[in-house]
């Protein structure tokens, strides 16, 4: 999102064409958090202490995307998440972009360990609510790809 956008000065109507074209701005929204997430509040500041390129940038972006935020949608209480200011810690360490999805999957292995542990020790198992979108399974996904 930031190559896109480029400079602060891109960052309204870039944030308005993809809001206008029905786009999500990565980095925003969250389930649980519907203020500011605390943990980017460290995570801004881990960022700003290793000298991320991009700091100038996402500053100015996030502050125009609240405002644009509370302007088109005022009903919905939308901030940036946890992963707006991960990405330019992870940037800033050098990860490459391709890994920064694994490291966040990997960073929630913790939790969802704690999860399974909690489920066993209550016998009870957690469903939470989700729904599948993807294609319909076909015969050969079902019996591992044809093979008997």
């Amino acid at each position: 999102m930031f190559d896109a956008i480029g400079t602060p000065d891109r960052a309204d109507q870039w944030i308005r064409d993809t809001l206008s074209a029905g786009g999500k701005l990565m980095g925003f929204g969250h389930p649980v958090y519907k203020t500011t997430d605390p943990r980017n509040v460290m995570l801004r500041a881990v960022a700003q202490e290793l000298g991320s390129t991009h700091l100038e940038l996402a500053v100015t972006v996030e502050e125009r995307a609240l405002a644009i935020f509370r302007e088109l949608r005022p009903q919905l209480p939308i901030y940036a998440n946890v992963e707006y200011y991960a990405a330019l810690v992870l940037d800033a360490v050098g990860l490459p972009r391709q890994l920064f999805t694994p490291t966040f999957a990997i960073s929630r292995v913790i939790g969802w360990t704690t999860h399974i542990i909690e489920q066993a020790k209550n016998n009870k198992i957690l469903r939470p609510s989700a729904r599948y979108v993807g294609p319909e399974p076909t015969t050969t996904s079902l019996d591992g790809g044809g093979r008997s």
